[in-house]
């Protein structure tokens, strides 16, 4: 099954070649999480970090909560 971010692999690969960050925005369903990261595994040994806003946030809601 192709995802929308697919067809930006190659792009977001050479971006991140000659840059140290990148901030992609995209719909749910685009395939952000699930294609991007296992994409860049193997980019010069670097480590890539992933934020997600949404879940942060819920967490952070969550945490407050309990309290």
């Amino acid at each position: 099954m192709r995802l929308p971010i697919d067809q930006l692999l190659p792009t977001i690969r050479h971006h991140l070649s000659t840059a140290n960050h990148l901030v992609l925005e995209a719909p749910p369903g685009a395939g952000k999480t699930t294609r991007v990261p296992p994409a860049l595994r193997d980019l010069d040994g670097r480590e890539v970090l992933v934020l997600e806003p949404r879940r942060l946030a819920a967490r952070r809601h969550i945490v407050e909560l309990r309290q």
